[in-house]
């Protein structure tokens, strides 16, 4: 079973690098609700919001303040307010929603807006355990609506011109190695910028880091492969302040090893240990992709092509139009529905990312390889 067959790919990749810079002009109005209006969820109503003919016609959060600022943010649509999601679902004059949760509770949230009809903008992952993904599969078969997954990068053009040439045009050959990391830097004793939020830390709640982090960059990594993994090995802990084993607190730094059932290998890196000023020596993320005939590197705004024998300087694979350019994942999924089409990060993106991170999970936690079908799910 491929991840994608090729007609979705081609329509995901080259031909929808047009669809990132002129999504779709029609501009009937789509009234939206939001559920979740924190951080990420004000950001996505934000973006929604300066789409042309979208309406946000509900907002949902049972916090008080990200309501409010929600409603404030929305006062030109003068939408409803709600604590229960479910009262959203039941809207009978809504079309689409976007749900921001923590992790947890995705599934049930998703599985109600699907029932009701409603076309689902998700943030990743899809859920954080096998039955939470099943759940929302079984839901979506029967759906007249479609699922797109916040997995944002597979709508930057600066992802989709490398990995176009790499699947479409083979210039590297047959894909054998992926290396891919994401490093950050964790902030000072006593101040934690990136996870204010109690749920982040509760791995019941988020699913632990490879789950709710990785699965972006882990997603990207499915995309190379044009695959799915059979099996997954690999180690992790909480290190800082003092170690702690796996499972027990979100993880501040793991390693995985997948192979796919091409037979690709990926070998995945992520922590936030990496110095501030260790910036020379492979900070931050980037992928890096070994084929037959060469290896492209991918990092923000550059990738770069080698030729396996040459020497030269490596050649460029974003035309200069493209770089900078901002994803548009948000504009996309109005287009998709106004037009009728499957969006590129779609369920079965969204099934296979948070499956692959999950046996990840599994297989830090339980010190062993685990396989693919140990999940139980089909997808």
């Amino acid at each position: 079973m491929t991840y994608t067959d090729r007609r979705s790919f081609l329509l995901g990749s080259a031909a929808a690098l047009g669809s990132a810079s002129a999504p779709s002009q029609t501009t009937r109005e789509i009234r939206t609700a939001f559920i979740g209006t924190g951080v990420r969820g004000k950001s996505l109503l934000t973006q929604a919001l300066e789409q042309p003919g979208v309406r946000a016609a509900a907002v949902c959060d049972t916090a008080p303040v990200a309501l409010d600022a929600a409603l404030s943010l929305a006062r030109r649509d003068t939408p409803r307010s709600f604590t229960d999601y479910r009262r959203v679902a039941e809207l009978k004059d809504l079309e689409a929603v976007f749900i921001a949760t923590p992790c947890d509770l995705h599934a049930e949230m998703t599985v109600a807006c699907l029932e009701a009809g409603k076309y689902v903008y998700l943030e990743k992952p899809l859920a954080i355990t096998p039955e939470g993904v099943d759940s929302i599969l079984k839901a979506a078969r029967k759906s007249k609506a479609f699922l797109q997954i916040g997995q944002q990068m597979r709508y930057y053009p600066w992802l989709r011109a490398p990995i176009s040439r790499i699947l479409r045009d083979k210039i590297i050959g047959k894909v054998l190695l992926i290396k891919a990391q994401r490093h950050s830097t964790a902030s000072p004793p006593g101040e934690d910028k990136e996870n204010l939020r109690a749920w982040y830390y509760d791995v019941k709640r988020s699913g632990d880091r490879i789950v709710e982090n990785g699965v972006h960059n882990i997603d990207v990594c499915n995309w190379i492969a044009d695959s799915r993994p059979v099996s997954a090995f690999g180690f992790g802990k909480v290190y800082l302040p003092d170690p702690i084993p796996a499972g027990t607190r979100y993880m501040d730094g793991y390693s995985i090893m997948y192979q796919y059932e091409n037979e690709v290998n990926l070998t995945y890196s992520e922590a936030r240990l990496h110095p501030a000023g260790l910036k020379e020596l492979a900070g931050g993320q980037w992928w890096v992709a070994f084929g037959e005939k060469g290896a492209v590197t991918m990092k923000r705004d550059s990738g770069l092509l080698y030729g396996m024998w040459e020497k030269g300087e490596p050649r460029e694979l974003i035309p200069p139009a493209d770089q900078g350019l901002k994803e548009n994942a948000v504009a996309d999924f109005f287009a998709c529905i106004r037009e009728g089409r499957q969006p590129f990060a779609d369920l079965r993106v969204a099934a296979i990312a948070a499956l692959t991170t999950i046996m990840g999970r599994e297989a830090i936690y339980r010190k062993r390889m685990v396989t693919w079908k140990e999940l139980g799910v089909t997808v």
